[in-house]
Order: C-alpha cells, then structure tokens, then sequence
C-alpha cells in the first residue's frame, strides 16, 4: 500500500488550538473541572486564594498550579523538574496551564508551601464519591505496605557509629580549617565548600546523637532521613516507612470495571500492623461520614485489643489468625474444655489444669491454670503439648479469650472465608496501582510529617483517576466553578 508523505515542517493551514487537540473525555479535563469546582472555603482550606494580590508582578494562578500537580501525581509524574518539562513538552499539561509554562522552583515553591493542607484533597474526593452514590460501604479493606525512603541505607548509623562519624568529621574540619588559615591582616574570605560540607554533616551527626538519646526507640537514625526506619519489604531490608490505606469497592452498572475508592490513610514509623488498625477504623469512618458493616485485614492486624475496638465498634472483623497453623494443633488451647463448676481447664487427654494464679496486664486481668507436671510426664503427648519438664502444661486465659475464640469460630464460616477471600481484590491492586503506575514505590520527600502529605495526595490523585471513570462516562456532570 502507498505511504502517507512524512514532512515534519508541515506548517498549519490554520492556527491551531489546544482544546482541539485534547478529548472531551481526557482526564486532564476533568482534573480542570474538579478543580475549578472547589468551593471558595474549600480552596481557603488549602490556603489557595483565588483572588490574588491587588498589587506586585503577576503571579501564576494557583488553582493552574494545583491543577498541574494533581495532574501529575495521577500520571506518576511528582518530581517538580519533570513536571516543568511536561508543561513544555505534554499536550495535556499546555492545555490545563493555558500554554504557560512555569518552572520547576515555581511549581516546587506552590508545593512546600501547600503540601500540608492538600492532605484536605483526599477528603474531598471522598466526598465527591459518596455523593455519586456507587461507593459500597458496606465492605472496605485495609493494608500496609513499605514504601522506601528518600534515603541510602550506607548512611544510617547506632550511637557508635554516630561516635566514630563525629570524632572523624571533627578531624577533617581541624585538618582543612589549619588549611585555611591566614594572617591576620588579610580580609576573612569565604568558607571553603569542603568545610561548609563537614560542619553541616558535623551538625547532622550532633542532631541524630541528639535523638538517640532522647529515645529509647530507635536504636538507629539515618543522617538523610532521620524519621525513616529499616524495614523488610519485598525489596530486603530498606528504610522506609510503613504507609496504610483503608479502600472500599465501587459499583456502577453502566462502567464495566469501575474501580476502588481510598477512604483513609496514613504513614507511620512501626514496621508492623498490630496497632494500625482503630486508627484507620477512625479515620475512614471520618471520611465517610458512615461505620462500613464489615472490614477486611490480613494477619497483621490480628490482635484482641483490634478485636475488642471491633466488637465496641460493632463492625465485623474478617482477619486471618496472626499464629498462622497452629491454631489448628490438636493441643492448642481453644481445645481445652473450661469447667466453671471447679474454675479449671480439661485437657484432650482428660487431665485437669486448676486455676493457680492470676496477675495484672496493663489493663486486663490474666489467669493462670496449670497441669501437675507429674501428670503431664507420664502423658502420651508429653513434647508435643508441652516441653517443659520442671511444671506441667499452662494456659494464659485473659479477658478477650472469650473474643478470640468467637472470632476463630466465625473465620471458619463459609460466610468469612468467602469474604475474606475478597481481601486481595479490594486492597492489594490499590498498591500495585500506586507503586507500579503511579511511581508511589519511594518517597520523594523527607521526613514523617512530609511523607503523611505526600502519600495523601497520592491517595488523592488514585481516587480521582476513579472519579474520571464516572466522569468520562456522564455518570456525574463536571462540577460547576465555585462562587464566593
């Protein structure tokens, strides 16, 4: 077949216009128009005036900034250099500046100083879904994952690595500055860049010492990112930080596949779950507005106190037993058969285990039945029940045993394991989407309170990439511009 002429200097016959060259259902359009649809409280919130100065050089509008950057973190693009090249070289970015171009300080500049209350932005879109009336909230799932910090591991040191790093720092500034040294009729002249480098790590090292010994936790510090703790991903041990996020299921009958809603989030320092899981309850509930029925969790989260802020909640905990299999032992302690006549405990193999003692566990109360060791000796499952030869086989029975048991109960329902089995559907592709399409896998900002902002407006952006489903497909019209 014939080929069509390839002439790059082809000239336009007629002057070209972006709004043409851009789909009416491109999602750069809809970013412009949930932007320009924030109400003027709202955009105060996130301390945007739309007005401007009356006086001064013109300034580039912010709602254009905000625009760019939520743009941006929907296309994995959150680095402010590259979002400068996109408004140069990005159709779409041309489109929502109005041809302008500003750089990578001016767009750098809007973030520091407006990364905090964007964290608003997640509540926001939330908002807007729940007003759409697709958000199933009678189901929501929560997880954790480790996403990397803006770190190298080579610079994290304990308290005598901080101590060798200093007495050497303060060498090479002794060093260069007898290097340095002039007479004293001659002008003081700048301080080499060598030295200005040693004292700012001499600093860094006196100010993580510092931390140290102020807390008993951590036992180490990074010099770079001095809240980023080592943790064990899928990547090894990296530092990082352990961010969560609590997602609900969207349903529309005309949108084939529409897709997961974040309805909270957080980062924290703890490399576990344990205590995660009522803040996030929490914090859900807050941006909701509404208690999901039910809520979805690995292993992870499974402990009593989550269970019991479950039950006090009355939500339903679907959770995998953190002890894995040996729950399922023939002699764990579910099997042993309480006797409230005589406050003791029968063993599968017919031996009693009386009460003994109780004592105090922060705010429970724990008791404490044992087996005669005698007995336990000459029982067929000695070393399999138990391998203590000094006293007999001992079960810790604690206010939530009661709660726990129920719990294992229910998990052993077709009803749990069918819900359950729903968990890696809900939450898991929420961070395949954010580390794999959106470039969430490592944090570009440092410290715990910036990485909060960062992966909120990270949230933000992956819910309204939902939203533009419903957008894109008229199931909600673009929101109006904003008056007063």
């Amino acid at each position: 077949m014939p080929l069509r002429p390839l002439a790059r200097e082809q000239a336009w016959l007629l002057p070209p216009s972006l709004d043409e060259l851009l789909p009416e259902d491109h999602p750069a359009r809809f970013v412009a128009a949930f932007v320009d649809g924030l109400s003027t409280a709202t955009l105060a919130e996130l301390e945007i005036d739309r007005e401007g100065e009356a006086l001064g050089a013109p300034a580039y509008h912010p709602c254009g900034l905000l625009a760019v950057w939520l743009y941006g973190f929907m296309t994995g693009v959150r680095s402010s250099r590259k979002l400068e090249a996109a408004c140069r070289d990005q159709i779409s970015l041309l489109w929502l500046t109005g041809c302008q171009r500003p750089d990578h300080n001016t767009l750098w500049r809007f973030y520091r100083s407006h990364r905090t209350a964007m964290r608003r932005l997640l509540k926001q879109t939330v908002t807007v879904a729940m007003d759409i009336g697709y958000v199933d909230l009678a189901l929501q799932a929560v997880d954790g994952t480790k996403v990397g910090a803006n770190a190298s591991a080579d610079r994290t040191y304990d308290a005598t690595g901080l101590a060798r790093l200093m007495e050497r720092t303060e060498t090479a500034i002794a060093a260069l500055e007898a290097q340095n040294e002039g007479s004293d009729d001659e002008p003081p002249s700048p301080m080499p860049p060598e030295l200005r480098r040693a004292h700012s790590l001499q600093e860094q090292v006196r100010a993580a010492q510092e931390r140290l010994a102020s807390q008993e936790q951590p036992t180490k510090v990074n010099l770079t990112d001095g809240d980023a703790r080592f943790m064990k991903g899928r990547q090894g041990i990296i530092p990082g930080y352990n961010a969560q996020a609590m997602a609900s299921p969207v349903k529309a009958p005309a949108i084939t596949h529409p897709g997961l809603l974040i309805t909270a989030t957080d980062v924290v320092t703890a490399p576990t779950d344990y205590h995660q899981l009522a803040p996030m309850l929490n914090e859900a509930e807050a941006m909701t507005g509404g208690r999901a029925e039910t809520t979805l969790a690995d292993g992870g989260y499974h402990t009593a106190a989550n269970l019991e802020a479950g039950d006090q909640r009355n939500q339903t905990l679907v959770m995998s037993e953190r002890y894995g299999e040996s729950v399922r032992g023939p002699y764990f302690k579910d099997r042993f058969i309480y006797d409230e006549a005589t406050d003791s405990y029968q063993c599968p193999q017919g031996q009693t285990l009386p009460f003994r003692s109780s004592m105090a566990k922060g705010n429970a109360l724990i008791r404490l039945y044992r087996a005669s060791r005698v007995d336990c000796r000459a029982c067929p499952a000695f070393g399999i029940c138990t391998k203590d030869k000094h006293t007999g086989r001992a079960l810790w029975i604690g206010s939530a045993d009661l709660l726990l048991r129920r719990h294992r109960a229910w998990m052993e329902t077709d009803e749990a394991r069918a819900l359950y089995a729903r968990r890696k559907t809900l939450i898991e592709p929420v961070f395949g989407i954010l580390k794999e399409q959106m470039g969430g896998r490592r944090f570009l900002l440092r410290g715990l309170a910036n990485v909060q902002a960062e992966f909120a407006l990270l949230a933000a952006a992956f819910n309204l990439k939902t939203l533009w489903r419903f957008w894109s497909a008229g199931l909600r019209p673009a929101p109006s511009p904003a008056q007063g």
